[in-house]
């Protein structure tokens, strides 16, 4: 059977100036991303794949998950490393004709080829090549996230091919003068790009919050794509459990306390008999999809409950002219557990059937619970895309087939945003005027993040961008901050010292923890947090607050809360406190502007519904252990360092520091270590060597230094490590 794609779209008129600057060869490939690799369901299965005659048997087991509690952080959490893979190029391994081609992978070592003849034409099976794509602005995309996500304190998790497409990407990393210093390697066979789709959604277990991996069933026809959790297993030894439940990780939003979102999309895709592909890896006539059973609604709302949604599971109404994929990420965002971000379509476009659908959900956000038993809120909104001359879309389904543009469409990285725009970046901003005012309105949403813009006009009419590609992987010891935070005008506590409370909770237990405060930008003051178990109560000294005598007088309070473990780690909530980014509040005399946040409660009575909501232990028969395979070494980056290496390096204590940073260090032999200090833009500001042996510490004068984050990199010929250091 022969399918042919024809994409209608390709001229000067649906991508503006874009699309004039595009080669015939560029124009094909493309058009390649729009259909055959497009993030849309629609256009994954291959029907030139029978489905298999025998049913998958269900997955049960008594014990499927980890022992322990079980939480699902928010994105705006701190994280430990981002997998993102390269845009590669698939081709048949040898052309069969003359003419252009093109493969799609389907197993390892088999791709369906494809020859463009007025439209992308199946041709057929075979085997294929892959080569990384370092020539052109789509490929670039995925360079400077890598940047971004170094640039956040993160380690890059690429996913590569071949061991050997780790010099590809280094070359092509220092060309670019990208950063290099916290990239590692996932190595394994891939079908595309959309890893946020594709990739794990990862958990906290267990009372030394180990980190898991939930594994949902990926797009059937992606079954290489759908491996990707196995890989990180084998590679990084993260335990993984699949479910045969089909969703992808685009649909998902947390609250990081037990809610999940969706939308009703999830339903559609469990409704068939297909599930992923399989073959016996030498014999490609035994390619076949599995069979599996339908899942009705309520066995999918109900698995998601059981795996994820513990406090509640709520489905939202799919939008139909996103690309395809009806995925929540195109226009919500959870900045916190109290309330999200939304793309809010302008008015101009209140005639599309999304509009309406995007105004329903977001009130339908709004009403629901948060864990302080208080309604979600919008906790800022940002602006809607435009098309490259700056107009508006001519129409839905224009939009729909050439655009699904969206700034929501972005990743954290601590205290860094991934950020699409739709512009030429120079100089770390968009160049078109309307982009970079819609960027700089963005910011007000995001207050303290470092917005790094990169130019996704490449991803046009493919369904998706930064947030589809890009997946989090949590950080290790991590700090649990869950605060009701304070906002609005809140006149009722006038003559009042201010309410602060706030459950935390780490591994080892919380040394301490404090609120830091200033009224209308004036000096920073601080209040110690008073524990109850992992309940910390404080009060800002507001009482002598007065807005002034004049109608319009008004005084803002900006705080956050610092909480220090006893391991030695400190973080901040919200985590941009250190970059600018505050919770805040006004005393105002505009009496009748005060909104409905001054009638809430303040006080230390003010607490989170039962914990037994918030982390629970799974429900069975949804999952089962991954097993596949033995665990294999990863390529952790320059040098081949070996995990066992790392054992001689402590952590930096304190950290954050402000004076002395000391960290233990197993010096063996004595090989001579050099050491560089860098900054968060890739400079180096400080190198020495050390010649000694044994155990030493090493003492960094961190009072030398600006605020901020660093990366510490000791190497030898033997070894390289990276650990980060925070000035405060």
């Amino acid at each position: 059977m022969k399918k042919t794609f024809i994409f209608a779209a390709l001229c000067t008129l649906a991508f503006g100036v874009a699309a004039q600057s595009l080669t015939p060869t560029e124009q094909m490939k493309r058009e390649f991303r729009q259909t055959v690799q497009k993030r849309d369901i629609s256009k994954h299965r291959n029907p030139n794949i029978p489905l298999s005659k025998q049913v998958a048997p269900e997955a049960k087991q008594s014990k499927a998950m980890p022992n322990g509690r079980v939480w699902f952080p928010g994105e705006w959490e701190e994280v430990k490393a981002i997998t993102v893979t390269l845009a590669y190029e698939y081709m048949p391994a040898t052309n069969p004709s003359s003419g252009y081609w093109a493969a799609d992978p389907i197993v390892t070592g088999v791709a369906q080829y494809y020859k463009y003849s007025g439209g992308w034409q199946e041709q057929g099976m075979g085997p294929y090549k892959g080569v990384i794509d370092t020539t052109s602005s789509f490929g670039n995309v995925f360079f400077y996230l890598i940047d971004a996500i170094q640039l956040g304190g993160a380690e890059a998790w690429v996913r590569i091919e071949q061991a050997e497409d780790s010099n590809v990407v280094y070359r092509k990393l220092q060309r670019m003068n990208l950063r290099s210093d916290n990239v590692r390697f996932i190595i394994g066979p891939g079908n595309s790009i959309w890893y946020r789709d594709c990739g794990p959604i990862c958990f906290y277990y267990g009372d030394q919050d180990s980190v898991g991996m939930l594994d949902f069933t990926y797009y059937p026809g992606r079954a290489l794509d759908d491996s990707l959790p196995t890989l990180i297993s084998q590679q990084y030894g993260l335990p993984n459990y699949i479910t045969r439940i089909e969703w992808e990780g685009g649909n998902c939003l947390v609250d990081g306390a037990g809610m999940v979102f969706s939308s009703d999309a999830i339903y559609e895709n469990n409704t068939d008999s297909y599930g992923q592909i399989t073959w016996d890896g030498h014999n490609t006539n035994t390619i076949r999809y599995t069979q599996v059973s339908p899942l009705t609604r309520a066995q999918v709302r109900q698995g998601l409950h059981d795996l994820l949604g513990q406090r509640a599971t709520h489905i939202l109404k799919a939008y139909q002219y996103d690309g395809g994929t009806g995925h929540v990420d195109l226009y919500a965002d959870a900045w916190d557990e109290n309330g999200f971000v939304f793309s809010i379509m302008p008015d101009v476009y209140s005639s599309w059937t999304d509009y309406t659908t995007g105004k329903r959900n977001i009130d339908s956000l709004c009403s629901y619970k948060s864990i302080f038993d208080r309604n979600y809120y919008i906790m800022g909104d940002i602006p809607f895309p435009k098309t490259d001359n700056g107009g508006n879309f001519s129409g839905q389904t224009q939009y729909n087939n050439n655009y699904t543009r969206t700034y929501s469409n972005h990743t954290f990285v601590n205290n860094v945003i991934m950020q699409p725009c739709f512009s030429q970046v120079v100089d770390g901003q968009p160049t078109a005027a309307w982009d970079r005012e819609n960027i700089e309105a963005l910011k007000a949403a995001y207050p303290g993040y470092t917005i790094y813009p990169v130019d996704v006009r490449d991803f046009d009419g493919s369904g998706g961008a930064i947030h589809c590609i890009t997946k989090q992987i949590p950080a290790d010891n991590p700090i649990r901050i869950l605060h009701k935070n304070i906002h609005g005008t809140v006149n009722a506590m006038l003559g009042n010292n201010m309410p602060v409370s706030a459950i935390i909770t780490n591994k080892s237990g919380i040394a301490s923890a404090e609120v830091r405060y200033r009224i209308n930008e004036g000096e920073w003051q601080s209040t110690p947090l008073t524990a109850n178990g992992n309940r910390f109560y404080g009060e800002m000294a507001t009482a002598n607050i007065q807005p002034g005598t004049t109608e319009d007088s008004t005084v803002t309070v900006e705080y956050y809360i610092s909480a220090t473990s006893n391991n030695g780690k400190t973080i901040t909530k919200p985590m941009t406190a250190n970059q600018g980014g505050y919770y805040s509040f006004n005393f105002t005399n505009l009496l009748d502007t005060i909104p409905a946040i001054d009638s809430s409660f303040f006080d230390f009575e003010t607490e989170p519904v039962a914990a037994e909501d918030i982390t629970f232990v799974f429900g069975e028969n949804w999952v089962v252990e991954d097993t596949t395979g033995v665990r294999v070494p990863p390529v952790l980056g320059i040098d081949d360092v070996e995990v066992e290496s790392e054992k001689a390096f402590g952590q930096f204590y304190p950290n954050p520091a402000s004076s002395d940073a000391n960290i233990r260090i197993n010096l063996g032999n004595g090989a001579t270590m050099n050491v560089s200090i860098i900054d968060m833009n890739g400079r180096t500001i400080h190198s020495t060597e050390l010649m000694s042996a044994g155990n030493i510490v090493f003492t960094i004068d961190a009072s030398r230094l600006q605020n901020g984050i660093y990366n510490v990199v000791f190497q030898n010929k033997e070894q390289r490590v990276v650990r980060r250091l925070i000035v405060k």
